[in-house]
Formats: structure tokens, sequence, C-alpha cells
């Protein structure tokens, strides 16, 4: 599927992505001025729903951008954009963002806004399923950052990211890895990291880095397997010396790396740990996605009596 086959919701109206406007006013494209999240979906249901637009409604209070939180309000619209582009049927990576809407030309923003919505949806890397088979390899982002810029919200500053994407792709490698300036380990342009080490998961703190979704679900599946987790300050040298690294985001899911630049994690395949979170976590999708079928499920006249 190409960008201009795309079908968007755009202000809640569905609009081919050729045809698509916004203002040139608009403070998303002149500053930046805007949040967004991507979530996954799998057959046409969405994962983590709840959470995703938690994590923006707090992001949209604190930079005071209106948003409609309520996943009941959002749910009939994931599903509106899947439709439009045929991928009820097959998982996808849907993208909500919202700008703080078109406003004179100068930094403050007005008092009042009409904020600018878009929803797209697009299928999944098609080179996702062998990623998450064989491993991937991952290289460090060459310019060292004290943090990102608010990087407990997903804004639309995201050049740290393109840049770091392009990078990567230079060097044959799935995703770039940003450092601070004493050498830690934060995230990667789009995923959070962890680490095995003698048995143990590792991740960053979340001071500087992104609360993922992910990352929450996953250290709640570790702790339920009985992996031993701490999230510590993570050294590049810790990285490169680990016996398993991997990768996590909603769309991702669990992805293991097997090469960190030059260097070859553990014996060059995906560990068992690694293995064994991607296995709980698919189990867990599983069961969270009949969690509401379940409860819509109409009793029958035995359990009713």
């Amino acid at each position: 599927m190409s960008a201009a086959d795309l079908v968007l919701l755009l202000n809640d109206r569905l609009v081919p992505a050729r045809r698509a406007t916004i203002s040139a006013l608009d403070r998303g494209f002149v500053y930046g001025d805007g949040l967004f999240e991507t979530l996954r979906t799998y057959s046409g249901r969405p994962f983590s729903l709840a959470p995703h637009l938690r994590r923006l409604a707090r992001s949209a209070r604190v930079f005071r951008i209106p948003f409609a939180a309520a996943p009941a309000y959002w749910q009939p619209r994931v599903r509106r954009v899947l439709r439009a582009n045929d991928l009820l049927t097959t998982d996808a990576a849907v993208r909500l963002t919202i700008s703080r809407g078109p406003g004179p030309f100068g930094i403050v923003p007005p008092e009042r806004v009409a904020p600018t919505v878009m929803m797209l949806a697009t299928p999944l890397d098609p080179r996702l399923p062998d990623a998450q088979a064989r491993g991937v390899k991952i290289c460090f982002f060459p310019f060292r950052l004290a943090a990102a810029t608010f990087p407990s919200h997903k804004t639309l500053h995201y050049l740290p990211a393109v840049l770091g994407k392009m990078i990567a792709r230079r060097h044959g490698a799935w995703e770039a890895v940003y450092l601070g300036a004493d050498d830690t380990v934060l995230e990667g342009t789009t995923s959070n990291v962890f680490a095995v080490a003698r048995g143990r998961l590792l991740t960053p703190p979340l001071h500087g880095i992104l609360p993922g979704v992910t990352r929450q679900v996953l250290t709640t599946l570790a702790k339920r397997l009985g992996i031993p987790l701490r999230e510590q300050p993570l050294t590049r040298r810790a990285l490169l010396a680990a016996d398993e690294v991997l990768l996590t985001a909603s769309t991702i899911e669990v992805l293991p790396v097997v090469r960190v630049e030059r260097t070859r994690v553990g014996d060059g395949a995906p560990g068992p740990i690694t293995r064994a979170l991607q296995i709980e976590y698919r189990r867990h999708v599983a069961r969270a996605l009949a969690e509401p079928r379940r409860r819509r499920a109409p009793r029958t006249r035995a359990q009713r009596t």
C-alpha cells in the first residue's frame, strides 16, 4: 500500500491521503506543536488502546491541548479507518496524531484552539515475522543525548528519531539506540531496550525515556514468568556484553537483537528468556483480545438459571 492509497480519518472525516489538507499555519506543521500515539491492531481489534489513550491524555493536559480520551469514542473510529484501508482482517499499525491546530503565526498559542486530529492505519513491516524469528541488528546513535526532549511525551518533535532511522538503515540495522552523555543506554528511536545478564532482565529506569506501553506489559509478564527484573542504568559496554538483548514497542512486540553493531549477542540467535517473553506476550495479547468477547457473549439458558 503506497502513501497515496491511504485513507485518513482527518477531523472525523474519511479522506483519501492524496486529497487530505491541513492549514499552512497549523501549529503541528509550523512548530511541531502536537502529540501522537501508535498502537497495534490484531484482525481489526486494538490492543492496549486504553493505556495509549491515557498516556496521550496525560501529555495533552501538560501541553494544554484539548483531547477526548474515552476508549469508547475511539474504538469505532479505529475500526472505520481500518475498514477504509482494507485492514480489518490483518494486523496493522494505527497512529493517532493531534496538533494544537491552526492559529496566528507566533510561538505563544491563542487561548482558544481547534485541534487538528488525524488517524491513519498502515500494514505492518513485512520483514517483521522474520525479524522476530531470527533477530535483528541494532546500532548506536552517534550523538550523545542528555535526554530526549520531553522524553516522557510522544511529541511531534521527531527529528532525532528520523536521523536515527536513517543511520540505522545505512548500517543495515533495524534500530538506532540513544546513548546519554555518560554512555548509558537510554532507548531506541521508537523502542525500549532490555538486556539479559546472568539470567536477570535489565532495563534503563524511566528517568529520561518514554514509559512504553509494551515496556510496562513486559515487566508484568517477566514477573509472571519468575524472571528477575531490575531497572538500572545500563552502559554501552554492558549492552555489548549482554547474554541477550531485546527491543519492545507496540508494533514490534518483543524483538530479539542478535547483533549490536559489530558485536554478536550471545550465540547469535534469540536467547531463551527472549523466546519465553515472546511466547508469553502473544498469549497475553490473545487473552486480552478475547476478554471483551467473553463479556459480550450471551449467556446460555443453563447459565441464566
